[in-house]
């Protein structure tokens, strides 16, 4: 009898070996992190990437630990000059560069496309607006919402500050601003300095209105269309929608080492399908394919 008992316990011993040495192997495959990339990653600039940017870089050091990658804003502008400074690694850029800007030594790298949508109030019954009322309202020459079919009431601009490749697109694509003959929004307009803050001021003023990235647009705003166009893929695409542009990364040079794995790891399958479209931007893979 002891026997059977002896070898009924080297039985169960030898079995919650094998399950415990199983279940450390599937945790540590789980948990499986690539040592091999290791460095320090810093960017900064446009508001309408920086989820993009942030997301990146949580993902990214997540699988390589011995990586660091900080992100900040500040505008498109300001993440340029900082990258031509060598404050920053990366610059990120919801605009293309402008003459000057580049001395040969800058390197694109397109992460996705983008829509920016003009923006009001929930509770305001206009659904269109011609690109020349549009410019008309933000140059301050149409003031009340009953000249282009909405309630008798004065309207409140917001748009983005300076710094801003959302505010240059918009600008240039609406207002024809350009640098020899630069474009002035109304005076009134109130200023903000990224995506989110313009969407939470027109979500609480019903005669706000202002643009923003596509990403950015949820229930508390409602996008216009212009010309008859809504503001979604289909007519970003074909040109129908006029306010459409890539989103950048740009470093000096090609980048190497932890850079150039973060900007892969952006452009890679599994993040443009997972985030960079979940987020309400174009895979960056999707526009090349056209």
């Amino acid at each position: 009898m002891r026997k059977w008992i002896a070898i009924g316990l080297g039985v169960l011993i030898a079995l919650w070996v094998a399950l415990s040495a199983g279940c450390a192997s599937g945790s540590k495959l789980q948990g499986k992190t690539d040592t091999a990339i290791h460095g320090q990653v810093k960017t900064a600039g446009s508001t309408t990437v920086l989820p993009l940017a942030q997301e990146a870089a949580v993902e990214f050091t997540d699988i390589n630990r011995n990586a660091n990658v900080e992100v900040q804003g500040g505008g498109s502008s300001a993440g340029i000059t900082q990258l031509k400074e060598r404050v920053i690694d990366v610059a990120n850029s919801s605009r293309d560069l402008q003459p000057g800007e580049n001395n040969g030594t800058l390197v694109d790298h397109k992460i996705a496309f983008d829509i920016i949508a003009v923006v009001v109030n929930p509770s305001n019954p206009v659904k269109n607006l011609t690109k020349e009322q549009a410019k008309a309202i933000f140059t301050g020459k149409i003031t009340n919402w009953r000249e282009v079919g909405g309630p008798d009431e004065p309207i409140v601009v917001v748009i983005r500050d300076q710094a801003s490749g959302t505010r240059e697109v918009f600008d240039q694509r609406v207002l024809g601003s350009t640098s020899d003959k630069p474009v002035q929004c109304v005076a009134s307009a109130i200023e903000q300095a990224s995506n989110g803050v313009v969407r939470e001021v027109v979500a609480s003023t019903e005669a706000g209105i202002g643009y923003l990235s596509h990403g950015y647009v949820n229930k508390t705003v409602r996008p216009v269309n212009l010309d008859s166009a809504p503001p979604d893929i289909e007519n970003a695409s074909s040109g129908r929608y006029p306010l459409a542009r890539y989103l950048h990364m740009f470093t000096r040079g090609q980048p190497v080492g932890a850079v150039k794995s973060y900007i892969d790891f952006v452009l890679s399958q599994k993040f443009q399908v997972e985030v960079v479209r979940r987020a309400g931007y174009i895979p960056i893979r999707e526009v090349f394919k056209q």
